[in-house]
């Protein structure tokens, strides 16, 4: 066979291969579109809990807090010290904008609000996890709520500010905690109570 000839048969064959993996990436995204949608994520923060562009003003009575207003900056040689506001708020509402930490163990009637998204250490890592400084203990009205499932994304809390060193339930010990405002802790509740529900009949 001439040189020609056979260059010209492999260039063929290559582009025949080259067609098939065309065709065959086609079929393939056709049957990924026909594909039914996932369901939607049944974790997501209920409206009342949700933060959606600039915040409204805070309920009369309620102060915003912010978790760099927690601790006096730049850190100091004595370590972490109360801001004057932190101390002047304490026994007050004030409403607050952070994540909640992801947990696998879930503490009944009481989860913690982070500056960042944050996973906490599983049982091997006992507390030595990543969890700031900063963070808040938050409790419901009452430990009865039961667990609390794990909302991604930015939530807004309101409830009565505390102060203060405290053992907690799960075996850390808290300096800020938010009390949160009866309403607000059924709220929770009732939209826990529904994920689960949505979750067990998928």
């Amino acid at each position: 066979m001439h040189p020609a000839s056979s260059i010209r048969n492999h260039c063929f064959t290559a582009l025949l291969a080259i067609a098939g993996l065309m065709f065959s990436g086609a079929a393939f995204s056709h049957e990924l579109e026909k594909q039914p949608t996932p369901h939607a994520d049944v974790r997501q923060a209920p409206a009342v809990l949700a933060v959606a562009g600039e915040l409204p003003p805070p309920p009369a009575g309620v102060t915003d807090l912010k978790f760099r207003e927690l601790f006096k900056l730049p850190i100091g040689p004595r370590g972490l010290e109360p801001s004057d506001k932190l101390v002047g708020l304490n026994g007050k509402r004030v409403r607050m904008v952070g994540y909640m930490a992801h947990e696998e163990t879930h503490t009944a009637g009481m989860f913690i609000l982070s500056p960042l998204p944050v996973t906490m250490g599983d049982e091997d890592e006992s507390y030595a996890d990543d969890l700031p400084a900063s963070a808040v203990f938050v409790h419901l009205e009452t430990a009865d709520h039961g667990a609390v499932p794990y909302r991604p994304g930015l939530i807004r809390l309101t409830g009565l500010l505390q102060f203060g060193a405290q053992q907690e339930a799960d075996g850390r010990v808290s300096t800020v905690r938010l009390l949160l405002d009866p309403a607000l802790s059924r709220e929770i509740a009732s939209a826990g109570a529904n994920s689960t529900q949505k979750v067990a009949t998928r």
